[in-house]
């Protein structure tokens, strides 16, 4: 009877472990495919082919186009909080722990220009019921960088009263907001990460060097 659940509890793990594989090629699949094409012109046809799985195997996982960019969008999204959860968790000073924020949000934004179009996407085709998704979990990100931005400059403001916690925490985040934005847009002439010195001159009101 031990060897028989043993055998069970082996087979089981197996297929959960088989099951994670085929979801994770399907969301790799799915991201390959809205980054070159796009969402809406995007079929569970061509997300099956470039995933090598037939379509009925898609749908085992995922019901519609919609739950997938979702999902695309989310694992993005934690993979860029997971970032943050490990610059907050460093023991830095504060103004080591601001660069290393800034560096981090600046050179995602480099390294993932697909995400954020495919953003961009579906904020502007007004998706029903992608858009609420996706701006509550923004909205829970942003959440959690204006409470780090606050603890940084809550430090700060021990050393230099004119660090305003508060304001910090919301002009910061607009700053590399409004970067990321224009850059996407074509409108900067430079990479969003040259910007890091002179953020940190503005901010510090220091010569900073990288």
């Amino acid at each position: 009877m031990i060897q028989n659940a043993n055998g069970d509890s082996a087979l089981s793990g197996r297929k959960e472990r088989e099951m994670a594989y085929r979801r994770e090629a399907i969301l790799d699949a799915a991201q390959e495919i809205f980054k070159s094409v796009g969402y809406v012109n995007a079929s569970m046809a061509e997300i099956a082919a470039k995933a090598e799985f037939g379509v009925g195997t898609i749908y085992q996982f995922f019901p519609g186009k919609q739950e997938l960019i979702s999902e695309v969008i989310a694992r993005g999204s934690d993979r860029y909080v997971a970032g943050i959860g490990r610059i907050m968790s460093e023991r830095r000073l504060w103004k080591a722990q601001l660069e290393a924020y800034i560096r981090y949000n600046l050179s995602w934004i480099e390294e993932h220009p697909e995400f954020h179009r495919l953003i961009y996407e579906i904020f502007y085709s007004q998706i029903p019921d992608v858009v609420s998704r996706i701006f509550e979990r923004f909205r829970e990100i942003r959440m959690q960088e204006i409470r780090f931005i606050r603890e940084i400059f809550t430090h700060a403001n021990e050393e230099d009263p004119r660090f305003d916690p508060d304001l910090m925490s919301l002009t910061i985040p607009g700053m590399l907001h409004a970067i990321g934005d224009n850059w996407h847009l074509g409108l900067l002439d430079k990479k969003p990460t040259a910007y890091i010195s002179r953020i940190l001159q503005l901010i510090l009101r220091e010569d900073y060097r990288d």
